[in-house]
């Protein structure tokens, strides 16, 4: 077992065993996988990001539709696209009319 590892041992390159390689070695492994903000770390943190911003996205567009609705809905005379709006978002009729919905 002892001359195993001494055949081993003589096997490795002499750049290999020099202890300022060991230790950057050591310190880039330390960087890459154990430190807090190792690069592992910073791609999930990336990738938390990336989504954030998709969703600000999505609900900037749905803040543009809200107010819309709101602006419609604000005005005190009944409109055609204010009645336009009842019809095609609630569902609402006038007297003595039937309302069919077809689902897709």
């Amino acid at each position: 077992m002892k001359q195993k590892l001494k055949y081993l041992y003589h096997r490795i390159p002499n750049w290999c065993k020099n202890k300022y390689f060991i230790s950057g070695f050591a310190f880039v492994i330390w960087i890459i996988f154990f430190d807090t903000n190792s690069l592992l770390m910073q791609t999930k943190k990336m990738q938390e990001i990336k989504k954030i911003k998709s969703d600000i996205n999505y609900y900037n567009v749905e803040i543009k539709k809200d107010k819309k609705i709101i602006e419609t809905l604000s005005q005190d005379s009944l409109t055609p696209e204010l009645e336009q709006f009842f019809r095609e978002e609630l569902f609402l009729s006038k007297k003595n009319e039937e309302v069919f919905m077809i689902e897709k």
